[in-house]
């Protein structure tokens, strides 16, 4: 008898959790009534393309290359495959291979429209017998309506500030180029440290989404301000200074208008982010002059994207720097102003971060 659980997500008792703990849940669920299974996995369409990207997995000894590929062997499909075949998971490593002889795969749908796959893995072979897999259906449906749910919610929320920063045409010092520089550096940094700091991909991929709106508050701040080719006055440096604190509320406030609270679960990422991305590593930032670990992580490492291109690009006090100069710059700051762990990946990652300029002036 298959546990019950609702497919319903307003009646669902894993609802107001994130993803990757309802994902635990319900593994915990089904492997006490099938114990061969050994982990779920769920890829879905990335925010900006077409591609599969690992969402969230159930398991922490997955990569976030094992699944996709697996799921990739017959991405496409509209019906169950079953794959018992160990080579299709093998990996280039024996430390990262996945704990699984056999797995099966089924597409997850919203109106009526496949967006991803779940993933089952089993640490037997011939185990998904017809009767399982119907069972399995069913978890996969409840698992697609809870991946919507989630995607759906920080989109729409992702497209309201979207929305505000349009009509309040906020400046001309944050190109949308700049905008986009920021979410791709930040993301290339969460993927390089994300065995440090057991960072899922579903983290990762809401770090990208956030990162653009970091300055959301700057539409309270003069223009004349933000665009003075000179030295700033205290006075003016310190109305600048209150684009973290103001940014914050337009997010509190569009969070209760919206009521978001109860169905968003990375909304204290997007307020870190916000609040949090002029800090600095030695207590000298704004606006609270938190000190290293004290600063949320995903503020550490969008400031230090923010920085970077800063200092690439052309502004209206200074010209465009060098790769050279910059990494310069970069890493006299690191400890002080910028967490020398970014620091340090962005200066070995250079080809990237040249590519991902590239590809963000064509838009």
């Amino acid at each position: 008898m298959l546990a019950a659980i609702s497919t319903n997500p307003e009646k669902n008792p894993l609802a107001g959790e994130d993803l990757k703990k309802q994902l635990k849940a319900l593994y915990g669920r089904i492997s006490r009534q099938y114990p061969f299974l050994s982990c779920i996995g769920v890829a879905a369409k990335g925010a900006e393309n077409q591609d599969l990207e690992l969402y969230s997995s159930s398991c922490g000894t997955i990569s976030s290359e094992q699944f996709p590929r697996v799921l990739k062997l017959r991405a496409g499909e509209s019906t169950p495959v079953v794959v018992d075949n160990t080579a299709a998971f093998s990996s280039d490593s024996e430390e990262s291979s996945p704990p699984f002889k056999s797995g099966l795969s089924l597409p997850l749908v919203a109106d009526d429209m496949t967006f991803g796959y779940t993933f089952f893995g089993a640490t037997e072979k011939d185990c998904f017998t017809p009767e399982i897999i119907e069972q399995m259906n069913v978890y996969a449906r409840v698992i697609a309506r809870i991946v919507a749910g989630d995607r759906r919610s920080t989109e729409s929320l992702r497209t309201a500030i979207a929305s505000v920063l349009k009509l309040n045409n906020v400046n001309e010092s944050e190109s949308p180029a700049h905008l986009r520089r920021v979410a791709h550096y930040s993301r290339l940094i969460a993927r390089c440290c994300a065995q440090n700091h057991n960072l899922s991909d579903s983290w990762i991929e809401h770090l990208f989404m956030f990162a653009p709106l970091h300055d959301i508050g700057k539409v309270f701040v003069p223009e004349g301000i933000l665009m003075k080719p000179e030295r700033l006055t205290h006075e003016e440096f310190e109305q600048v200074k209150t684009h973290t604190l103001k940014g914050r509320d337009i997010i509190d406030h569009m969070i209760s208008c919206f009521d978001y609270s109860n169905d968003l679960h990375y909304t204290s990422m997007l307020r870190n982010i916000i609040t949090h991305h002029h800090e600095a590593m030695d207590g000298s930032g704004y606006p609270y002059g938190l000190k290293g670990e004290e600063i949320p992580l995903e503020a550490r490492i969008v400031a230090a994207a923010d920085v970077l291109d800063a200092l690439l690009t052309k502004r209206a006090y200074k010209e465009a720097w060098s790769m050279d100069k910059t990494m310069e710059t970069l890493q006299q700051l690191a400890g002080s102003r910028l967490d020398p762990e970014f620091v340090d990946i962005l200066s070995e990652n250079r080809d990237e971060l040249l590519e991902i300029r590239i590809q963000c002036e064509k838009g």
